[in-house]
């Protein structure tokens, strides 16, 4: 599939603004995933979340609203290789879900963030959504396998990720380093490296034989297409 398409489509998307995209249905709870806003609401929360999942990530700053602001704007919102989906339970804001990273050798795109509001409690949920996320990925992006990265001390997120299909390809080792913001971690890319290793990356790759050897036959539908 053409890098053109993948990013056509993402922009289609974005160009619906934020009518209602992705639904479905969880033990009685109305589900549904549409594009991030730029609202004050949103911007706290996901201000707030970044915050409490910090170790998570693989780049550390100093968090604050304005910078995810523009970090909304500029790099969503006005990025042609990334889309991020709000996600909402019964109409109340409780996380997110990302595509980014176009490769056009291997068709493929990384599944990117993905957190939820620690203070919601729903058992399964954020597995099932992941589910209908990746299926989403294959059959509307057209990519042939989905990539993924996550440290490896992320246990509870691993144990989602192989309840989804996902197969560990390589555990990486990383070094934390300094940017103009703060600091980020980077793959170890030298056998001689005296550094001391602190932690992992595990790289991960989903085929879509692999996720719907699980998918359970969950049923969800696009609302704007």
């Amino acid at each position: 599939m053409s890098v053109n398409y993948y990013h056509d489509k993402l922009q289609e998307i974005k160009n619906l603004k934020n009518k209602d995209y992705l639904g479905m249905n969880y033990q009685g709870y109305n589900i549904v995933l549409k594009l991030i806003d730029e609202s004050s609401e949103t911007i706290s929360l996901i201000t707030k979340w970044r915050k409490l999942y910090r170790n998570n990530f693989g780049s550390d700053f100093d968090i604050d609203e304005n910078k995810t602001k523009k970090w909304i704007k500029n790099d969503v919102l006005l990025n042609a290789d990334k889309i991020v989906f709000m996600i909402y339970v019964n109409k109340q804001k409780i996380g997110i879900i990302s595509t980014s990273d176009f490769d056009k050798q291997t068709n493929s795109a990384i599944l990117d963030t993905m957190m939820k509001d620690p203070e919601f409690e729903l058992p399964g949920l954020m597995t099932t959504i992941e589910k209908i996320y990746l299926k989403w990925m294959f059959d509307e992006l057209k990519l042939s396998k989905i990539r993924g990265f996550l440290f490896s001390d992320n246990e509870k997120m691993m144990k989602i990720h192989t309840k989804c299909g996902w197969k560990l390809i390589e555990v990486a080792p990383i070094e934390q380093v300094k940017t103009e913001e703060g600091t980020k971690w980077k793959i170890i890319t030298s056998k001689k490296s005296e550094r001391q290793i602190e932690r992992y990356y595990n790289l991960i790759e989903l085929t879509r034989n692999d996720l719907m050897k699980n998918f359970n036959d969950i049923e969800y539908r696009i609302l704007c297409d």
